[in-house]
């Protein structure tokens, strides 16, 4: 019943499902951050390219260059800055591409959120009202205990305090501890037939026997 208890307490404080669901927002989110950057990186940098591309152009169809090899030189170099160009504008739509893909993932991402909360928050009556059966039971059957243990006689309740092993308290299977499966001795097994008030313990595990 403790287990139990335990178990819904837990669902009921951070459900697992829930918890898997926000983590893989939250991861869809962080790569949707880092594909923008990257965008907006590339952005940049495209533009800053295109302005001194464009300032290349001018100058070289400005006519104020008149040495041949001089105008060879940077009509060569603005080509392979339209060549670089071209390649940046490729690389950017593969950027774009990249932002819509994690974007998508984080519009699946919160659907199934808001799907997994919504089926937790219908779980809760039944969960709460299971909970509070447990504990119910769990307090009856520790009243039913403490009633016992009442009953008990004080030298049999230091005995079971003395052992260090749980349970205290082992069955006698046949004529043997059914917990460490070690043969109880022939005193012991009949202290336990005669039913006298002597505990007797198991001289391997420590634990009280009774017979089953």
């Amino acid at each position: 019943m403790r287990e139990n208890i335990e178990r819904i307490s837990s669902r009921l404080d951070a459900d697992p499902e829930v918890v898997g669901k926000e983590e893989a927002l939250a991861s869809a989110r962080s790569e949707q951050q880092t594909a923008t950057e990257r965008l907006q990186a590339s952005d940049h940098e495209r533009e800053s390219h295109r302005t001194r591309l464009r300032t290349r152009e001018k100058e070289l169809m400005s006519g104020r260059i008149r040495n041949p090899s001089e105008l060879m030189q940077m009509s060569e170099e603005v080509q392979h800055m339209k060549a670089r160009f071209a390649e940046e504008e490729d690389a950017e739509l593969q950027l774009m591409e990249a932002v819509e893909t994690a974007e998508e993932a984080v519009r699946v991402a919160t659907k199934e959120l808001e799907s997994e909360r919504k089926r937790s928050a219908e779980e809760e009556p039944e969960l709460r009202t299971e909970l509070e059966a447990f504990q119910g039971e769990l307090a009856d059957v520790e009243a039913e205990r403490d009633k016992v243990w009442d009953e008990v006689p004080q030298v049999a309740r230091d005995t079971f305090g003395r052992v260090r092993v749980r349970p205290a308290v082992s069955e006698v299977s046949g004529t043997q501890c059914s917990t460490c499966r070690v043969t109880v001795t022939s005193s012991g097994m009949q202290t336990l037939r005669k039913g006298l008030d002597d505990l007797v313990r198991c001289e391997n595990c420590g634990r009280i026997l009774v017979l089953a």
